[in-house]
């Protein structure tokens, strides 16, 4: 989706903060589905990017230091999934409560 909407091969390169927020939206909606194991969603964002520069991109010398930003760029992922969770775990309680 990132080349259509940023001209980029890949969306971190972009000029937008389009990375940034799909990866906010994206972690919303995996701790809305999903709102424990918080350490599961990080290192499912890292593997899901990983696994889809493998297949899509080349291989080269920055891929080890790309890992590195994917790590760094995860965490927008897992605050925003903490953040929704809470707020789910908060509701939850609350509608057990009446």
């Amino acid at each position: 989706m990132s080349v259509p909407i940023t001209g980029q091969n890949e969306p971190w390169d972009a000029e937008t903060p389009y990375y940034w927020v799909a990866l906010g939206v994206a972690g919303a909606m995996s701790g809305a589905l999903v709102p424990k194991h918080l350490w599961a969603h990080y290192v499912g964002a890292i593997l899901g990017q990983a696994a889809y520069e493998l297949a899509f991109f080349k291989l080269g010398p920055l891929f080890i230091l790309g890992l590195a930003f994917l790590a760094g760029y995860s965490i927008i992922f897992v605050v925003a999934a903490a953040i929704v969770a809470s707020l789910r775990k908060g509701a939850d309680n609350e509608a057990t409560a009446v």
